[in-house]
């Protein structure tokens, strides 16, 4: 999957025709392990939030990852955002490291080691139930179009998902990763080379939970197509989970570059993305890119 880029713009689409669903699906072959303040259950129970415009078809698949003390509806705005684009987007809530979850997430946070698997049984449902004739996402979903979207701790998950010996899902051919916990990703085993594989990095200058300098580091340690955008003065959340409307400066940025991206990977529209990042860069914040091909 190439990227190579030149000029263009790109719009966000208004809010029309997004509708939101949930799913609860329930992987009954790996267990939910017991905490300081959980007892434990011998399957692990992941309730899903889905966002998609209706009468899509087949439409590009954006799997995004909560992070620490986060939830599914933290994402709404946002989410409703990409998917007025003309993407599904779905967020599982992971069982143990959710702002609800049994006994505090505090307690359940060693549970991330799982949450690659996680995802993957989740687009395994996902895709079930685009292929299953009457389901409301019969045909929603393109199964050769997807991509993983993780938020600090749900950063580290999508590392996992997508450059780690553990876990690593072919089925994902793209990755946003938003402030993502990078050193925390160290127990899911080495990296896994991976070549011509997109990746944008986003990541707030003025992050207090996950220092900024580790964006770019990463950004050094990955093979090209690769992508970082700096959020001036932007924190350690508000990119993704910022519900106010119109958007605040670090969500629209995020939101701007993340459906360029997507458009660019899954439907050729690199000159918009060039011309997104640019427009962002002009705007004060740091920008880097390696393309792959001729610019």
């Amino acid at each position: 999957m190439l990227i190579t880029a030149c000029g263009g713009t790109v719009d966000v689409a208004s809010m029309r025709q997004v509708s939101r669903s949930e799913r609860v699906w329930v992987d009954t072959g790996r267990q939910t392990p017991r905490t300081s303040a959980y007892p434990g259950a011998p399957d692990r129970t992941l309730r899903v939030l889905i966002w998609q415009l209706e009468g899509a078809q087949a439409a590009p698949l954006l799997l995004m990852a909560h992070g620490f003390g986060g939830l599914p509806e933290k994402f709404d705005a946002f989410a409703r955002t990409v998917a007025a684009n003309g993407f599904v987007v779905a967020a599982p809530t992971f069982p143990l490291t959710n702002d609800d979850a049994p006994g505090g997430h505090d307690a359940g946070f060693r549970d991330f080691i799982n949450q690659p698997a996680d995802l993957s049984f989740v687009l395994t449902k996902l895709l079930q139930a685009s292929d299953t004739v009457a389901d409301p996402l019969q045909g929603a979903i393109n199964p050769t179009q997807v991509a993983g979207l993780g938020h600090s701790l749900g950063g580290t998950t999508v590392i996992g998902l997508t450059r780690k010996t553990c876990c690593i899902d072919a089925r994902v051919g793209a990755s946003i990763l938003v402030a993502a916990a990078v050193p925390l990703a160290s127990p899911f085993g080495s990296d896994v080379p991976v070549i011509d594989f997109p990746t944008l990095i986003i990541q707030g200058t003025a992050d207090q939970s996950v220092a900024y300098s580790t964006a770019p580091a990463f950004y050094e340690h990955i093979h090209a197509p690769r992508f970082l955008l700096g959020l001036t003065s932007a924190g350690h959340s508000e990119a993704v989970e910022s519900q106010i409307d119109p958007p605040i400066a670090a969500r629209d940025a995020a939101q701007h570059a993340s459906i360029a991206f997507l458009n660019a990977v899954f439907r050729g529209a690199n000159t918009a993305f060039d011309a997104t990042l640019s427009q962002l860069a002009a705007a004060g914040n740091p920008v880097r890119s390696e393309y792959v091909g001729a610019r």
